[in-house]
């Protein structure tokens, strides 16, 4: 059967304001739902915690009587008012004042004998006996768990070697041993931690449960611990469902992903041909496409997230976006225009490419920088939107495409002379294809002099600099040989004597430096 006070805190038609316990020995013995005048009831409930706590620490073996009086039912023991129960009290229960009475006094008069019963030697030499098989029983089993950690962690590090090495074998060395084993020791370090507390903090709390002067630290114990685990299981429980939908939205996902990277690799290596669908556009299109299906699955898992509601999860929510927005918007402009040269096809990895002043081979295209090697062997990184707005001249793709370079002659060299000079030039540079075959362009009649242009195809574009070093050489050479001057920059007046280097000279020795000696001021 129910204490009145039971069936008063489940009866719905009951509105109960306030509730307090009075308590002895950390257990409960009775409920009340009503204060009195100006004193609330969790008041009311400690002072009558302290009276029958003074009764039963007396030493008095008194009965709990019921006195009735005009205004209450009043409950004591010998002289000793404990409580009265007035008609608030009865009205909050719903039970007629004498019969909340009679159940209250049983229940003081129960909670008085067991404290007696708990308080003897006799009853402490038994907890004080429960108390060292506790400990005991939670040595034993620290001991017995202790044994297992070591024989455990002996068979993943010796003894599972053998699987380990089947799995590697089977993954193709992507999934390595120690991947998987580090992995399991620290799961198994983690398990030894948790067991060493549970066992040490049950052991502590039935200790302290056996004695009824520390069972009030127990139950706070209990409510510490056991109290915020079972609000997180009841979350969990209750959050299964949402997590049953974000497995099924991740597993639909993680497939849509596997498809595309699997698709788009046959693409990309030349076994699947889709036309008007180049090769190089597999990779960033598999990116687009891979970005997308994660934001759509995002999109449709945010609200399953638990916790997603609460103003703490919009709170950080809002705080990540204004982040992003704020700093991502020079990383969205070359994004955006990383794929538009890779859909432009403007050059790929391993061609030899010039924008704006600088030349190299391209060693990297992503999706937010360009990486050239230059002639030189310096690693150049230009951002995206850089390259966009610049021009890019593509060498390789050009294979006939002709490179010039331009020298000055004086009017008084036939033009045919000078053509056939610069030829000789070029047939004497390596480096410089016969076929598509030079040629030279009188770019312009200045005020002094004509300008020509040397037109060659190289077999090494990205050897240019070189190249075109050694034709300038055999240029000044040849026209060293046959006496014509070379007017580069520009003079004013025609010399008496050509200004040129004698044949003689073409391989002297280099002029040995001076030598400076130094007097002391």
């Amino acid at each position: 059967m129910l204490p009145l006070s039971a069936i008063a805190a489940e009866a719905e038609d009951v509105a109960i304001i306030e509730r307090a316990a009075v308590e002895m020995d950390g257990r409960t013995v009775l409920e009340i739902f009503s204060g009195f005048k100006t004193l609330p009831a969790e008041k009311r409930a400690a002072n009558i915690s302290e009276r029958l706590r003074q009764l039963a620490q007396s030493g008095q073996e008194l009965r709990v009587e019921i006195k009735l009086t005009e205004l209450s039912h009043d409950l004591i023991a010998g002289d000793r008012l404990l409580m009265s129960v007035f008609d608030t009290d009865a009205q909050a229960v719903g039970a007629p004042r004498a019969v909340l009475a009679k159940d209250y006094a049983r229940r003081m008069q129960a909670a008085l004998d067991r404290y007696r019963v708990e308080h003897s030697p006799k009853a402490l030499w038994i907890a004080l006996a429960k108390t060292v098989a506790t400990l005991l029983v939670a040595a034993v089993v620290l001991r017995f768990w202790q044994r297992l950690h070591r024989r455990i962690k002996a068979f993943i590090i010796v003894r599972a070697r053998r699987g380990m090495a089947a799995v590697q074998r089977k993954t193709h060395r992507l999934v390595r041993m120690e991947h998987l084993r580090g992995p399991l020791l620290s799961l198994l370090g983690g398990l030894r931690l948790v067991v060493w507390v549970a066992v040490i903090y049950a052991s502590l709390d039935l200790s302290l449960s056996y004695f009824p002067q520390t069972r009030g630290m127990a139950q706070d114990m209990a409510d510490l611990v056991l109290g915020p685990l079972g609000e997180l299981g009841s979350a969990l429980l209750g959050s299964i469902p949402k997590l049953i939908v974000l497995a099924v939205v991740f597993w639909v996902v993680r497939t849509l992903l596997r498809a595309s990277i699997a698709f788009f690799t046959r693409v990309a290596d030349g076994r699947l041909h889709i036309e008007g669908f180049y090769a190089d556009w597999a990779n960033p299109t598999r990116r687009i496409l891979n970005l997308l299906i994660i934001i759509a699955g995002m999109m449709i898992a945010y609200p399953y997230i638990p916790g997603s509601s609460t103003d703490a999860f919009k709170g950080i929510s809002i705080f990540l976006g204004v982040l992003l927005s704020l700093g991502s918007s020079g990383v969205i402009s070359n994004l955006m225009t990383g794929f538009t040269i890779t859909y432009m096809r403007a050059f790929k990895v391993g061609d030899v490419i010039r924008i704006g002043d600088t030349l190299g081979t391209v060693i990297e295209s992503s999706l937010l920088v360009t990486r050239l090697r230059t002639p030189r062997g310096l690693e150049i990184t230009l951002p995206n939107s850089q390259v966009m707005a610049g021009q890019v001249v593509n060498y390789s793709t050009s294979r006939d495409a002709y490179l010039s370079t331009s020298v000055t002659i004086g009017y008084d060299a036939p033009w045919r002379q000078v053509h056939a000079m610069l030829l000789e030039a070029a047939a004497k540079t390596p480096g410089v294809r016969r076929q598509p075959a030079p040629f030279v362009l009188q770019a312009a009649l200045e005020d002094f002099y004509v300008r020509y242009d040397l037109n060659v195809a190289l077999t090494d574009v990205g050897r240019q600099g070189r190249i075109l070093s050694e034709l300038h050489q055999n240029v000044q050479d040849v026209f060293n040989e046959y006496g014509v001057q070379i007017m580069s920059p520009n003079f004013e007046a025609q010399p008496d004597q050509p200004v040129l280097v004698p044949k003689s000279k073409w391989h002297a020795a280099p002029a040995a430096p001076a030598n400076i000696s130094s007097t002391p001021t």
